[in-house]
């Protein structure tokens, strides 16, 4: 059995990457708002990630109901993330900027390390994956607080990488899963085409029938994590792969 830990689990990769390793015979630990599946080897821990405080206990708590000497790989995704505000900088709030950052930027951060922290005796492959993006290495107008978010997400992994190179049975992903047919692409055709300039481009993804499936998507990443150790590198692309 392999144990996945999983950041918003209610829809989208979240929830067909949950849905996915559920069919596989793992047991999902997921973090999100609303629980997504009732079944024994799913556990949903409740908590709003824009605000961390209290969630390390509730982990640890969660995994007091699983048998960790029966899990032979522990895999973190970092999926959970927000695209607003979408405009440009100047209309910023603190608050606004506060949220995204905290759940598109500490949240994974601070779970990394809580999952490090946790299993550091643990001798099992542990794989560390944090949802990426195109917006990661390239500009988007009005995008600046997501592109700067994902971007920084991007070189902590790559920090990771560096940082652990000699611990063998840890990896560290970024993985840009394309653009796909999830919530958060409705919530961006939803956008005026006077604060978001490409706002025709990505109705056209929907229109001509080119954004990817979650469920795609979700299958491919676990494809790659089904084996840690035959995982050589750090970056990983949808494109690549399907």
């Amino acid at each position: 059995m392999q144990l996945f830990i999983i950041t918003g689990t209610t829809r989208g990769l979240g929830f067909s990457l949950a849905e996915e390793a559920l069919k596989a015979g793992h047991f999902v630990i997921s973090l999100s708002r609303e629980s997504a599946f009732k079944m024994p080897s799913f556990i949903n821990i409740k908590h709003d990630l824009t605000k961390i405080k209290g969630l390390d206990k509730k982990f640890l708590t969660a995994l007091k109901k699983i048998d960790m000497k029966k899990v032979k790989a522990i895999h973190l995704i970092n999926n959970a993330a927000v695209i607003g505000p979408i405009e440009s900088a100047e209309h910023f709030s603190l608050e606004q900027i506060d949220t995204h950052m905290q759940v598109n930027v500490v949240a994974p951060m601070y779970l990394t390390s809580l999952v490090l922290k946790t299993f550091k005796k643990k001798k099992c492959f542990q794989t560390f994956t944090n949802i990426s993006s195109g917006a990661a290495v390239r500009t988007i107008p009005a995008w600046s607080l997501y592109c700067s978010g994902k971007a920084g997400l991007r070189m902590f992994t790559d920090c990771l990488a560096d940082d652990y190179k000699k611990t063998n049975n840890l990896r560290f992903l970024d993985f840009s899963p394309g653009v796909m047919d999830t919530n958060m692409q409705a919530t961006i055709r939803k956008q005026k085409s006077k604060t978001f300039s490409r706002l025709d481009d990505f109705k056209q993804l929907k229109e001509k029938n080119l954004l990817l499936s979650a469920d795609k998507v979700a299958m491919a990443l676990l494809e790659v994590l089904k084996d840690p150790k035959a995982i050589d590198k750090t970056h990983y692309d949808i494109k690549d792969l399907l």
